[in-house]
């Protein structure tokens, strides 16, 4: 049996129970009761405080019957779960079970095989027709008719319809029963046909699956490339000309009202016909896109301007009685003025240039004899070139205060000779004298 002692009162500290002071911190325990070991147990448990919650749910601080009821809460919550899983595998393999006897069963069809018969078959052999292709309608285009006006000449007109060599010439004198083409008359009507159009030198064909293309596609591609469709970024196969258009290449010092007043035409139909030519600030309602209408041109640049829209005309046919007669070939250079237009004027501050077109070349003793006339103080000019154009220089430029009226003529200079021939029609423009200061 364990020998009592005494509990001191400040430090807790167990002493013998005979002593009369603490062994730890020197209290005075001589009045303190000796106490026995389970007498010190049964005094700590009354002095534990439940409520601090450290030790709610340890097992010494319940007492053997709480201890028994919470083993049994712990054993039913098992057996509970253990319940729970159990019937919910038993109800899922009840409907698997249920689903796979509900499932339609194959059974297997025989098929009666085919019934042989002896002898071998008879072939029959029968000609089929060999379809021939619809013949397709090709429509042709109507000829370029043209008025004969005031200044105008044959080669002119047919120019003007689109050709760039005289070839034609000898086909529409007989197609018109023009015997000279000097001599034609104001208000007579002139058939020129076509030319045929070519392909635009820019144009890369596209690649097809096959080498075949049939009718119906081959329309829709002509229908295509009637209409310009095309892209400048990525150009695809288009006919350089249709009819009613034709190429302009620009000259230097040309620019776009130039181009437009040379082919009466204005900005916006300029625009339309070449969209890859940029018209910036350019208003279309105004005949030539307003004042700040800006458009870059280079020299050398082609563009697509306007030509006579062709229109239907019925074409004389051959009765079969005519004489042939032979029709001369024309080998002349026959020089047309170009630029400026006719009645263009120029400040006392701008340069300017005469240009033509030729329909020949040149020999090696021809060369172009440009007459100029200024018609205010009666002044002649003239100037020798194998160029196509003439820069006018200072010295023909008037020196009055007053604008002056030029007017100018090109022909082709035989210099064996002395002989001018083919001179081309008038032309004029107003220049402005040196002491004005007009734009």
């Amino acid at each position: 049996m364990s020998e009592a002692f005494k509990v001191c009162p400040i430090c807790e500290t167990r002493n013998q129970r005979h002593a009369a002071l603490c062994a730890t911190c020197g209290a005075t325990i001589a009045d303190v009761a000796p106490q026995k070991p389970n007498q010190e147990r049964d005094l700590a448990e009354s002095r534990y405080d439940f409520r601090l919650g450290e030790t709610d749910l340890a097992e010494e601080s319940l007492s053997r019957t709480g201890r028994i009821l919470s083993a049994l809460l712990i054993l039913f919550l098992v057996l509970s779960v253990a319940g729970i899983a159990y019937a919910v595998i038993t109800s899922r393999t009840t409907t698997i079970a249920t689903g796979a006897d509900d499932l339609p069963t194959a059974k297997p069809t025989r098929v009666a095989g085919p019934t042989v018969t002896p002898g071998p078959p008879s072939a029959t052999f029968t000609l089929s027709p060999i379809p021939t292709a619809a013949p397709t309608i090709t429509s042709t285009p109507a000829p370029c008719l043209r008025k004969v006006e005031a200044g105008d000449s044959l080669i002119g007109i047919v120019m003007r319809c689109g050709h760039r060599e005289l070839d034609i010439l000898p086909t529409v004198m007989q197609l018109n029963g023009i015997a000279d083409e000097a001599l034609i008359r104001i208000g007579q009507e002139i058939i020129v046909p076509l030319p045929s159009p070519t392909l635009d030198p820019a144009a890369t064909a596209q690649p097809t699956d096959s080498g075949e293309i049939d009718s119906a596609s081959a329309d829709s591609r002509a229908i295509e490339l009637a209409l310009l469709a095309f892209d400048p970024l990525s150009p695809t196969e288009t006919p350089t000309l249709l009819p009613g258009l034709m190429w302009h290449t620009v000259q230097p010092d040309e620019n776009m009202i130039v181009i437009a007043m040379q082919y009466k035409t204005d900005a916006k139909a300029l625009s339309d016909l070449n969209p890859e030519i940029e018209f910036l600030l350019c208003e279309f309602g105004v005949a030539y896109g307003g004042p700040e209408c800006t458009v870059k041109l280079f020299q050398g640049q082609r563009m697509r301007v306007p030509a006579p829209t062709p229109t239907m005309t019925l074409i004389p046919t051959a009765s079969g009685s005519e004489t042939p007669t032979p029709l001369p070939t024309a080998t002349f250079n026959a020089p047309i003025a170009q630029s400026p237009p006719d009645e263009a004027f120029f400040s006392a501050l701008e340069q300017v240039t005469l240009r033509w077109v030729a329909t020949g070349r040149l020999s090696a003793t021809e060369v172009y004899r440009l007459a100029l006339t200024d018609t205010d103080s009666g002044a002649r000019y003239t100037a020798e070139t194998r160029e196509l154009f003439h820069i006018l220089p200072e010295a023909w430029r008037p020196n009055g205060l007053n604008s002056h009226v030029y007017t100018w003529q090109v022909g082709v200079l035989d210099t064996s000779s002395g002989r001018v021939s083919h001179t081309s029609a008038e032309r004029s423009f107003v220049w402005q004298g040196t002491g004005q200061t007009g734009s």
